[in-house]
């Protein structure tokens, strides 16, 4: 069996009474280990929908898909070990920041799905990803393919991994700690 997989990760800005990282971890934490497609694909919604709310709260990000099963592989395994790994910017918490002064907070969301290559939902996730390169760090871009999330086929998804940073809000990411190099590979969001 071929495999594709396709990883998206954005990088938003916490506002304050916003609830979209809570939301997030509650989808996350809820979720139940094993459990069947349709479950699966309602929680990924979910999240494509909440994901798409904060829209205008984009800083970075980036996202992949790639067809070639090797790449897959390899690529579906490094996105696995971003939710493992306790490597961070900081050893302590960044605290809540003034937003109004200069000192917002982020955090990251990532999807990452290993699929089953040439299952019709996995082909139409392939056309909605063929961006032209111009386009490829665009808001819209960001949003057109979180919307096409609603094309993929949990039947033919077989690994799927989620996560958010920070697990908690009192260790949001600063402005500083996305100057690190753990955080080269985020884009700087495009209008």
């Amino acid at each position: 069996m071929e495999h594709s997989v396709f990883a998206i990760e954005l990088c938003m800005r916490l506002n304050p009474g916003d609830d979209a990282r809570a939301r997030l971890a509650d989808l996350i934490a809820l979720h139940p280990s094993a459990t069947d497609p349709g479950t699966k694909w309602s929680m990924l919604d979910e999240c494509a929908r909440v994901l798409v709310r904060q829209k205008d709260l984009y800083v970075r990000g980036c996202w992949d898909f790639f067809e070639t099963d090797a790449k897959a592989l390899a690529d579906y395994d490094m996105w696995c070990k971003g939710m493992i790994t306790r490597e961070g910017a900081r050893t302590s918490p960044s605290g809540a920041g003034d937003p109004y002064r200069a000192e917002p907070r982020y955090m990251t969301f990532t999807i990452a799905l290993l699929l089953q290559k040439g299952d019709s939902g996995e082909r139409s996730l392939a056309s909605y990803c063929d961006i032209p390169e111009a386009a490829l760090w665009k808001r819209a871009t960001f949003v057109r393919i979180l919307e096409a999330l609603k094309c993929v086929n949990f039947a033919y998804v077989k690994s799927d991994v989620f996560y958010l940073i920070p697990g908690e809000e009192s260790w949001g990411l600063t402005s500083q700690d996305l100057q690190h190099k753990k955080f080269e590979y985020l884009r700087l969001v495009e209008d």
